[in-house]
């Protein structure tokens, strides 16, 4: 019975990696780009090459690099045509996005961080949300939802600058009808 079970768990490990050959075989580029997965992961100044499309290589880094602001980012499928620098697809469409970095100088051992999370309302406004410019996005339309920033200390201590985030409720009513999940 045992082994039943264990050929059976193989044989659908097997069938999902086949069935969704993007899951097991996502990829990152050199920039930290992966379009699989619509993520990305590495540093400011890298994402900033990669999305000018301008084909410079990228900087180096390490992760332990001091005085540079690294980047994670992930969002929905909604929102993939931002990649090309088109709006998105549909309301609804969602990036979070984390930054940091490693103090140096004089905060040499503490890190500053920053989360947020924006949403694509054009059509309808987002009651208490940080509505955000055309300029800064490219596009209207653009609410951020949630913003965190704070640092953290050689001791473990916090230190909380900001801290705004809406309940999805009030991001649920405006979306109404275009299916907005998180």
């Amino acid at each position: 019975m045992r082994n039943k079970r264990i050929v059976l768990f193989l044989g659908l490990l097997l069938i999902a990696m086949v069935s969704f050959p993007s899951v097991a075989s996502a990829r990152t580029d050199e920039y930290g780009y992966n379009a699989e997965a619509r993520t990305f992961k590495g540093t400011l100044d890298n994402w900033e090459i990669f999305i000018r499309g301008t084909g410079a290589d990228p900087i180096p880094f390490t992760w332990q690099d001091k005085g540079i602001v690294f980047i994670e980012r992930k969002w929905d499928k909604r929102f993939d045509p931002m990649i090309q620098g088109n709006p998105p697809s549909s309301p609804g469409a969602w990036e979070k996005a984390e930054l940091w970095e490693y103090l140096t100088d004089d905060q040499l051992g503490w890190t500053w961080h920053q989360t947020m999370e924006v949403v694509y309302s054009p059509n309808t406004p987002i009651p208490n949300a940080i509505a955000l410019t055309p300029e800064s996005m490219g596009f209207p339309g653009f609410y951020c939802v949630q913003q965190r920033e704070w640092l953290t200390g050689p001791n473990g201590e916090t230190i909380e600058s900001q801290d705004f985030s809406l309940k999805n409720q009030l991001i649920k009513k405006a979306l109404k009808g275009h299916g907005w999940k998180h």
